[in-house]
C-alpha cells in the first residue's frame, strides 16, 4: 500500500501572515523611536540649567546708594580686621564671598547665597560670576592653592563691583 502526502511550502500560507509581521515589525519600530526620544529629552534637561526665579524690588538711585555704601563699608571692615590678623585669609574669602551674595540679594531680591558659580552665570548678572570665581578656590581649597591669593586685591574688586553696580 503505498500512500502519497502532498506537502505545502512553509511560506504558502495566505496574505495575513505577511501582514501580522508588518504590524509587529512597525510596532516595534516606534516602541524603539518612542524610547529613544525619551531619553534624549530626558538627557537634554539635566544639562539645562534652571533659572531661579528672582523676585521684583523697586529700589530708588537713593536706597542703592545707601546699600552700596553700607556694604563697601562692610568690605572694608572685613579687610581691615584681616590686616589687624583678626581674621585669615581663608575665613576672610569666606566672609567676603558672604558679603558680596547678601548684597546681589538685598539689591536684586535674588538669593545667590547657594547657587554655583554656573548657577550664577545662567543669571547674566554681569562681573558677579567673574568676582565669584575670584573668591573661590581660597574660599574652598587648600591653603598652599590660595597663596597666591592678594585678599586686600580682592577686597578692592568687591568694592569696584559694588560701586558700579546699577
Amino acid at each position: 500500500m503505498v500512500t502519497t502526502v502532498k506537502l505545502q511550502h512553509p511560506f504558502e500560507y495566505s496574505w495575513w501572515v505577511t501582514l501580522i509581521a508588518v504590524v509587529l515589525g512597525a510596532i516595534a519600530l516606534t516602541a524603539i523611536v518612542f524610547f529613544l526620544i525619551k531619553v534624549f529629552n530626558a538627557l537634554r534637561k539635566k544639562k539645562e540649567v534652571p533659572r531661579p526665579a528672582a523676585r521684583k524690588i523697586a529700589m530708588s538711585p537713593d536706597m542703592i546708594y545707601r546699600v552700596k555704601n553700607q556694604y563697601i563699608g562692610r568690605v572694608q571692615a572685613l579687610l581691615n580686621n584681616y590686616t589687624q590678623n583678626k581674621v585669615d585669609k581663608r575665613e576672610g574669602y569666606q566672609q567676603l564671598s558672604a558679603l558680596i551674595r547678601e548684597f546681589v540679594h538685598e539689591v536684586t531680591g535674588i538669593n545667590v547665597e547657594n547657587f554655583t558659580i554656573k548657577e550664577v552665570k545662567a543669571f547674566g548678572i554681569k562681573k558677579l560670576d567673574v568676582l565669584m570665581e575670584e573668591y573661590y578656590v581660597p574660599e574652598f581649597a587648600e591653603d598652599e592653592k590660595a597663596k597666591d591669593k592678594d585678599f586686600a586685591e580682592s577686597c578692592n574688586k568687591a568694592v569696584g563691583v559694588i560701586k558700579a553696580w546699577s
